[in-house]
């Protein structure tokens, strides 16, 4: 069908925005002849995501013509809702994911359209043999029939619901469009250009979160029982503490390249980041080793938000310079409970395996070329706050996320190496020696069971199975004297274990990372076993939550990685 385009003046019809952007009255425009300096232009305006989530702050980039900084910028913004509503015909839920074009209904699912089917054949005979004058419904009926949308045939009506920069869904807003107006103004004021306004699409509630994970409790390394739902601690009455590994995936790498099957809606950090502290506060684990946090989501959300449950922690951001901004990196933290631990003084310690190779191998340039992978670790000394001066136990915590290259096995081994040389080092400069201290050391190693940092870690030592063809490993000892062992191994607490097997790698889980391309186990917490057993571990997601939206991250899941929590005791 044809468009005609009239002058506005012919039909007073209002600029793109509607009202917001109509204001302009005689006087300004009397202004804007006056020669004095106009606005500046918007000449774009977008939402990272334009599918809003209920609960997701929706915050717009703008960007002004002649390249102005928009904070030098004085704008209006406006946000409208739409008074039309979107929402299953059937039961009114949403979001809706399948329309009947012979009316133009909406149902939620395939249940509630099955469920509409029976009216379908009069619909249809309505919408094919209407003639004639019309009313309302047969129009919308047979805007269905040609494919188009009832709601943008006619003027769409809207309610304005805020008047700041950003915007954060309300449940009011489920089932309805949101439109933005953004309007430059001269800087006093008196002057207002041109709107730029977008529109959304309907805003949609989040799915619900996924089943609890359940606690089991163990006793001699054997499973003796489960706890209940929410249950963070499987004997309050023991000496001991919880501590949780989780790669929470940074916003950098979380894209619809990587990851094509999640929903594109799933995977901005503004709707991932609730789903991530729900967890992290339901498990309220007395430290948190976190990897891939971006500085800036650490500076801006996490730690703000965290310290709202007590917490108090560390972040150490990869020597990554090519990345750009600073908060636009990643690394690792550690967050402990104010009302549990207390960092002893002097008890940070941070590891950059580039600083370390150009020390070892600053004069080998082909050497150091392969070694600079921009990674790091924290080392922490904590000390429970106890009255009791007999209870008052320290633990050391190493927390890292190692090199993910495929092809750089060596590298692996090298960096595990020195987290271990570096753990070793800080143990005895705090206590004389590097059996003083109970020791946990958890991250994302990105290395499967049976791989040579896990016979490090695990073993004691190691032979490299793939030589050492860059020759990064013959000054290394590869060994410790550290008696480490997997809290999961340990236990072997999940489906992949036999009672049978007596190999620690095969009673790892199946997996920690689940994508489309790649299903393994690549996160641990290993513990020094003479000084401290496990008293409990998080069981395992059951795999049909994983694969129900074909893998990691998903709406209900927003990290690929799944995080380990363990219950540890103190033996002495």
């Amino acid at each position: 069908h044809n468009h005609w385009l009239w002058p506005l003046s012919a039909v007073g019809a209002p600029l793109d925005g509607g009202a917001a952007a109509g204001r302009a009255t005689l006087d300004q425009r009397m202004l804007d002849m006056s020669g004095a300096p106009d606005p500046p232009a918007i000449s774009r305006l977008r939402l990272l995501s334009d599918q809003p989530v209920e609960g997701c702050e929706l915050a717009p980039d703008v960007f002004l013509a002649n390249g102005m900084s928009v904070s030098l910028a004085r704008l209006e913004y406006r946000w409208y809702r739409s008074t039309d509503k979107m929402a299953c015909s059937w039961c009114g839920k949403t979001p809706v994911v399948m329309q009947r074009l012979t009316d133009n209904s909406y149902y939620c699912c395939v249940g509630c359209f099955t469920a509409a089917w029976p009216g379908h054949a009069a619909q249809h005979r309505t919408g094919l043999t209407s003639r004639g004058p019309r009313n309302d419904n047969a129009k919308g009926e047979m805007d269905g029939l040609l494919g188009l949308d009832g709601h943008e045939t006619r003027e769409q009506k809207w309610l304005e619901v805020a008047d700041s920069m950003c915007y954060t869904p309300s449940q009011d807003d489920v089932g309805h469009m949101l439109k933005l107006a953004c309007t430059p103004l001269t800087p006093d004021g008196l002057k207002r250009g041109p709107a730029k306004t977008l529109k959304t699409n309907y805003v949609i509630a989040p799915p619900p979160p996924p089943s609890p994970r359940r606690m089991l409790l163990v006793r001699n390394n054997v499973v003796v029982s489960v706890g209940k739902p929410g249950a963070a601690r499987t004997n309050a009455n023991r000496l001991g503490f919880t501590i949780l590994t989780y790669n929470v995936l940074a916003e950098i790498y979380a894209t619809s390249d990587a990851y094509p099957y999640c929903s594109p809606w799933a995977l901005p950090w503004n709707y991932r980041r609730r789903n991530i502290l729900r967890e992290l506060a339901n498990y309220r684990a007395d430290v948190m080793c976190l990897q891939e946090v971006q500085a800036d989501h650490y500076e801006n959300f996490i730690e703000p938000e965290l310290a709202k449950y007590n917490y108090a922690g560390v972040h150490k951001c990869k020597t990554r310079e090519f990345m750009g901004r600073y908060g636009k990196m990643d690394g690792c933290a550690i967050l402990y409970r104010r009302d549990k631990f207390t960092i002893v003084p002097g008890g940070v310690h941070d590891v950059e395996f580039n600083a370390i190779a150009r020390v070892r191998h600053g004069a080998d340039k082909r050497t150091l070329n392969r070694l600079l992978k921009d990674n790091v670790a924290q080392i922490v000394l904590l000390e429970m706050i106890a009255t009791h001066p007999t209870t008052r136990r320290q633990v050391l915590v190493a927390n890292t996320h190692i090199n993910a290259g495929v092809e750089f096995d060596d590298v692996k081994l090298w960096q595990t190496q020195h987290l271990l040389l570096e753990v070793e080092r800080v143990m005895t400069q705090h206590a004389g020696s590097t059996s003083a201290i109970p020791l946990v050391v958890a991250g994302d190693f990105n290395s499967l069971p049976g791989s040579d940092p896990h016979t490090l870690l695990s073993a004691g030592g190691i032979q490299p199975e793939s030589g050492d063809p860059y020759g990064l490993l013959s000054t290394l000892p590869l060994r410790h004297n550290m008696p480490l062992r997997s809290a999961m191994a340990t236990v072997g607490a999940h489906a992949n274990a036999s009672a049978e097997s007596h190999e620690l790698q095969r009673m790892e889980p199946p997996y920690t990372n689940y994508t489309a391309h790649f299903v393994g186990t690549l996160d641990y917490i290993f513990y020094t076993y003479d000084r401290l057993s496990v008293g409990g571990l998080l069981q395992m997601v059951d795999d049909r939550q994983v694969q129900e939206n074909t893998a990691l991250p998903s709406p209900q899941f927003s990290s690929d990685h799944l995080p380990l929590l363990a219950e540890f005791h103190f033996k002495r």
